[in-house]
């Protein structure tokens, strides 16, 4: 099985299309440098756990933004929103694991899965949870992870075994650590995430034509100043920059997979004027169109 650089790859709902392991073994373990490319906001069905093992780490967690340091780690719930940059000017890498809760529950009406799984996955309200190294419990299953991670990659002897029994005590130590009464999320931040999900997926719907913020605000029933907001505190950004950002990934989506020209992926994409897209397309990538077809 070993291990791979995770390349993000959503769909019309930033639902990432990538499979994790397969229907066997449900897990995959990814290496990943962020100094390279930063991982987008996505979602997905499966849970991740994640460690940062060189640098500082931006991570954006619907709601939150937390910067962990070298040796700390986030567990993250099903369907929740996230995203990871460097944090600092040193390059940060990851470890991380995007596996399906039955790999460790089995089927539904299994022990397994009303003790590990349903109190976590059930609890739409509790999203994510950050672990530090400077905490014992965590560091435990900080611990617990990295094994799971490091018997995949190395396939090492009966690895399924040992990753599936150091994700269930990771997952063990996290229940029997933490206060499920106490919500990640208050009403009116639900209310937030669900008015960023229905504007990102009108984005993603109409990224190849004109729009503007007061467009992408109709199409949640808010006024401009409410869908301006929303997108600064949720996504640290704006609308016309996010429309943007997602225009430049679908345009690096199609030269690395199309054998189309750079003018046609630029009006395929939104941009009517082919300079703009080349200079706005070296600001994110560091190099034309062209070249970054060649590398890639």
């Amino acid at each position: 099985m070993g291990v791979s650089v995770c390349k993000t790859v959503t769909d019309l709902h930033d639902q990432e299309l990538s499979k994790h392991g397969d229907t066997a073994f449900p897990i995959a373990c990814y290496a990943d440098d962020l100094s390279r490319e930063a991982v987008p906001w996505h979602w997905h069905e499966e849970w991740e756990m994640v460690l940062v093992t060189e640098g500082c780490l931006r991570f954006d967690l619907e709601n939150a933004r937390q910067t962990l340091a070298c040796g700390d780690g986030v567990f993250i719930n099903s369907r929740a929103m996230h995203a990871i940059q460097n944090g600092s000017q040193t390059p940060g890498k990851i470890h991380s694991a995007v596996f399906h809760p039955r790999l460790i529950g089995g089927s539904m009406d299994s022990v397994f899965w009303q003790t590990l799984v349903q109190p976590f996955y059930s609890n739409a309200a509790t999203r994510f949870l950050l672990l530090k190294q400077e905490i014992p419990w965590q560091q435990e299953v900080l611990r617990c992870f990295e094994t799971a991670w490091e018997a995949i990659a190395g396939e090492q002897d009966d690895f399924e075994n040992l990753a599936r029994y150091s994700l269930s005590k990771a997952v063990r130590g996290i229940l029997r650590n933490t206060d499920f009464s106490k919500s990640n999320l208050s009403e009116q931040e639900l209310t937030k995430i669900n008015r960023i999900r229905s504007m990102m997926e009108f984005i993603e719907f109409h990224y190849s034509e004109e729009l503007t913020v007061e467009q992408i605000a109709k199409s949640v029933s808010v006024s401009n100043s409410a869908c301006l907001r929303c997108f600064h505190e949720m996504l640290s950004t704006t609308p016309m920059q996010y429309v943007m950002e997602t225009r430049l990934k679908k345009a690096a989506v199609l030269l690395r997979s199309t054998n189309k020209s750079a003018k046609d992926i630029a009006l395929d994409c939104g941009f009517n004027d082919t300079s703009y897209f080349t200079k706005m397309f070296r600001l994110k990538y560091g190099c034309t169109p062209g070249k970054y077809r060649k590398s890639s």
